[in-house]
């Protein structure tokens, strides 16, 4: 899967359901060591345009990747201002 098929696609944590918005510029955190994605992070935009809030999905936490959703548990899941428990 390529990075540019996660656009357009809304984000939803399974367990609330809580709708994260939809993903208008896929980012996504690399190991750049094995390769490998290890988060994906969802920018939440006020209707100003600017960043409101930034939250990192890890990746091991998404459980399904559909053609409209990307579902996923929030375990790990961390918003600005936050510790992010990989950096503890």
């Amino acid at each position: 899967m390529r990075a540019s098929e996660l656009d357009g696609k809304e984000v939803i944590d399974i367990q609330s359901g809580e709708r994260y918005g939809v993903l208008k510029k896929s980012e996504l955190l690399l190991d750049l060591s094995t390769g490998t994605v290890e988060s994906l992070v969802i920018v939440k935009r006020g209707w100003t345009g600017r960043d409101v809030e930034v939250k990192t999905i890890p990746w091991r936490s998404i459980q399904k990747i559909s053609d409209e959703l990307i579902l996923f548990e929030d375990r790990e899941t961390t918003a600005s201002g936050e510790t992010d428990p990989r950096n503890i």
